[in-house]
């Protein structure tokens, strides 16, 4: 008898056999990780053969002299790989493991996720079936923390790392849909508004950038859907700008990648009357007065609201991501009045989307919620904070030891160009 997964449920010696074929899940990623000829020959048989069905060719390697070299080889290939056991299923006959292995690849970091499909004979691999689909950009997500002396090219590797922060393999979000992989990435609700849609990470040669962005813009023309492009210092070509700007895309405004480098004197003048709470998503009354803050500051439409809001509620209730995406929210005389967040990833403390109602502006509410958020990184043991700065955040921040090293330039296209809405992407008063 077996259950849906294929492990058996009352025989007692197919649970060990499981145990083995765990075992042998551990031993093969060991194997990996170690580029070690002779913990291979522990765990595959000697007559072992392999298939990687790939992108965009596949291979079959056999007995196990060249299946081992086949692994060896590409392991070698990564002075810094990292790998990471997502999941495993097994039984008394088969093993099927899901990883992750993280390098720098061609100058970049990238991420490889992965599946072997094991076939066991007497306590070894007879045959590996091995998925590898193309890489993607990644980043450090995890376990790793910039130090106090980072370099400015070090900060500006973690300004381009950030845009892969995100991993998609701990959830996706609702209302979304996106498509990319090394050279550019396109997602977003599907609304009308531009800014529910964007496309970033632009790594094209000059020859191919401007078929690649009519075929973008025919896209979205084809669903009547406007989208923002943002554009950083690391993209290309390197006049990718001039060239929206010929395809009739419209300025929006700019973003400063602004980061402190130490945290260690903390002197960001404060307002004793602001009281702040960290947001535990326990209270839907809270979350949506959140919500409906970032709206009004960032100058969403209701549609745009209607679409985020479910993301938004999910993120927040989840622990896993109020862990390290921290939620704060300002209230004066009992009333929300403001927001913000510190999201702890790719070794840096980021500022995300601090927004304060206008009818309470200049009366450092801003300035409270930072020194807040920068005091719970420190804590944390974060000494890097770091901001995609508009123009309202960079005049505070500039005042508190943040130095921009760069811009990224919001572009949008409309199939018909709307000026006050492209303007309203970036918020300027």
């Amino acid at each position: 008898m077996t259950d849906p997964k294929g492990f058996r449920a009352s025989d007692s010696s197919g649970l060990l056999e499981i145990i083995v074929s765990n075992s042998i899940a551990e031993q093969f990623l060991a194997a990996l990780a170690s580029n070690d000829a002779a913990q291979y020959a522990r765990v595959l048989r000697d007559d072992v053969g392999l298939r990687v069905w790939g992108a965009p060719q596949s291979e079959i390697h056999r007995p196990r002299e060249r299946v081992v070299k086949r692994l060896m080889d590409e392991w070698a290939a990564w002075h810094d790989a990292t790998i990471e056991t997502l999941s495993v299923v097994a039984n008394d006959e088969r093993v099927a493991i899901e990883f992750r292995i993280q390098a720098t690849e061609n100058a970049r970091y990238v991420e490889h996720n992965r599946a072997a499909f094991l076939v066991v004979t007497e306590n070894r691999a007879q045959t590996i079936d091995l998925y590898c689909p193309a890489p993607l950009p990644s980043a450090r997500r995890k376990g790793w923390i910039a130090p106090a002396n980072a370099s400015a090219a070090q900060v500006l590797s973690l300004f381009e790392s950030w845009g892969s922060s995100y991993d998609v393999r701990e959830s996706i979000p609702i209302n979304y849909s996106g498509v990319g992989g090394m050279d550019i990435w396109r997602g977003g609700a599907g609304i009308a508004h531009p800014g529910g849609n964007t496309v970033f990470g632009s790594k094209w040669s000059a020859a191919e950038a401007d078929a690649k962005i009519a075929e973008l813009i025919e896209y979205h023309r084809a669903r009547d859907i406007g989208f923002a492009w943002h554009v950083a210092p690391f993209d290309t070509p390197a006049d990718l700008r001039e060239r929206l700007e010929r395809h009739g895309f419209a300025l929006a405004g700019d973003e400063a990648m602004m980061a402190r480098v130490d945290l260690a004197q903390l002197d960001i003048p404060t307002n004793p009357q602001i009281e702040i709470e960290r947001v535990d998503g326990s209270n839907d009354e809270t979350i949506e007065a959140e919500l409906q803050i970032v709206a009004t500051c960032f100058n969403w439409t209701q549609e745009q609201v209607d679409a985020r809001r479910p993301n938004f509620y999910e993120r927040i209730r989840d622990p896993r991501f109020r862990e390290r995406e921290i939620r704060f929210l300002a209230r004066l005389d009992g009333a929300p009045v403001a927001d913000a967040r510190l999201i702890l990833n790719v070794g840096i403390a980021y500022l995300g989307g601090a927004s304060t109602l206008p009818e309470y502006r200049g009366q450092r509410i801003y300035s409270t919620l930072l020194k807040r958020r920068l005091e719970e990184a420190r804590a944390r043991g974060y000494h890097v904070a770091a901001i995609h700065a508009g123009p309202m955040s960079r005049r505070v921040v500039s005042k508190y030891g943040f130095v921009e090293y760069g811009k990224v330039y919001v572009y949008a296209w409309m199939p018909v160009i709307d000026l006050a809405v492209v303007k309203s992407l970036v918020p300027d008063d």
